[in-house]
């Protein structure tokens, strides 16, 4: 299964001004059932990961 794909609009205010930012990149997983049964029946399933990247502007933080 192939996640969805986002499309974001942005524009650059000016090609003089130079915007410093951070970015984190962190891997998320999505639980269906719980841990708990996982944890509880021993049974361990393939957890489904999605990649998250955060960006931040460094002077407006």
């Amino acid at each position: 299964m192939r996640s969805n794909t986002v499309k974001v609009k942005y524009h650059l205010p000016s090609l003089e001004a130079v915007a410093h930012v951070v970015i984190y990149a962190t891997g998320l997983t999505v639980y269906d059932e719980g841990k708990w049964k996982t944890c509880k029946h021993g049974k361990a399933k393939r957890r489904i990961w999605r990649k998250l990247h955060l960006t931040v502007d460094v002077s407006t933080h």
